[in-house]
């Protein structure tokens, strides 16, 4: 057997992040329950769980019911030790507006407002977390979603002007000194899409959003982890040169002219990525679409190259989700013990 090397600060962090994650997952367990699901011995498991339990991250649940011997004591997950804060504006109505959700460390919400602004900018946020943090001291990290792209530091595509050329994450780092993330709306969608639907890391997933004013963008999802490309502008499907005039008016008051549209994007999407799942949202777009859309794809692709073609019904749930996936993750270390062989 070969064994796992590494420095003995980092084994210990991957070992505390086996304990929270069984905990998260069972909700309830005792000392020996955590030890068989994380391969740890109890007396390592002890250890770890008296430090988080002085932190107050982790804390007594009642005894288990006894089988004739001493009553085990159960530990539990405490998921308010720390929240994260979410935010990103939308239209509605002419109005501009910004939801604000703030979310436990098991991704429960405690908060959840919208509240009209004047413009986007930094100085809109920044009231709004000023009066958050007053209220969520315990807030550990923020995440942004917001439209555009973001290279170098700074935003160079939005929708908001007053963004772009800004050092948007850093500026919020350096302001409330924690981990402070960025990303689009689409991006976070197909994220949040394969948490909710637990689609299988293994799986290839392209969600495609078509918003009714702006042309089309696409979240990629590869092997368990979102794909960018090399400079963050992958899924800027809408460049494809398709010569298809996407968000006029025209095209998507004619229903067979926007499904001939989609389809055409789905195949360059399917010649290209050859992904398992399509996944598509819009206004106009029904549910009975994707079986449809499938059937027309079988026209000009082998059936090998055919996606499953899914309509999503709810983008706000997907995209809330992702970008509480993602901010949450900033608060969880990204360690991974390799074997040298």
């Amino acid at each position: 057997m070969k064994s796992i090397r590494g420095n003995a600060m980092i084994i210990k962090e991957v070992n505390i992040g086996l304990v929270r994650k069984v905990l998260k997952a069972e909700g309830e367990a005792t000392k020996q329950q955590i030890a068989k699901a994380t391969g740890l011995s109890a007396v390592t498991v002890g250890t770890i769980l008296q430090q988080l339990l002085q932190t107050s991250e982790v804390m007594e649940a009642d005894l288990s019911a006894s089988s004739g011997g001493r009553p085990a004591q159960r530990f539990k997950y405490n998921g308010d030790y720390a929240f994260a804060l979410i935010l990103f504006p939308y239209e509605t109505d002419g109005r501009i507006v910004v939801r604000s959700t703030v979310v436990n460390l098991l991704g429960n919400v405690v908060y959840d407002q919208t509240e009209e602004v004047e413009q986007v900018d930094l100085a809109c946020f920044e009231q709004i977390i000023d009066s958050l943090m007053r209220s969520y001291s315990a807030i550990r990290a923020i995440g942004f979603g917001l439209p555009g792209a973001e290279w170098e530091g700074k935003i160079f595509v939005s929708d908001y002007k007053s963004l772009i050329g800004v050092s948007f994450v850093e500026y919020f780092r350096q302001r409330y000194e924690i981990p402070v993330i960025m990303e689009n709306d689409v991006n976070s969608a197909v994220v949040g899409y394969c948490e909710r639907f637990e689609v299988q890391t293994s799986a290839t997933v392209v969600y495609l959003y078509f918003p009714d004013r702006f042309p089309p963008g696409a979240g990629i999802f590869i092997n368990g982890r979102l794909f960018k490309g090399r400079r963050n502008f992958a899924g800027e499907v809408s460049n494809i040169p398709l010569g298809i005039p996407w968000g006029e008016e025209s095209l998507i008051a004619s229903s067979e002219k926007i499904e001939q549209a989609i389809v055409r994007l789905i195949i360059s999407i399917s010649a290209v990525l050859n992904p398992d799942y399509v996944v598509l949202n819009g206004s106009f777009i029904e549910k009975a679409t994707g079986k449809r859309m499938a059937e027309l794809c079988s026209k000009e692709l082998p059936e090998s190259a055919i996606p499953e073609i899914i309509v999503s019904e709810d983008f706000t749930a997907d995209y809330l989700q992702g970008m509480v996936v993602q901010t949450l993750a900033t608060l969880e270390p990204s360690i991974v013990l390799s074997r040298n062989e």
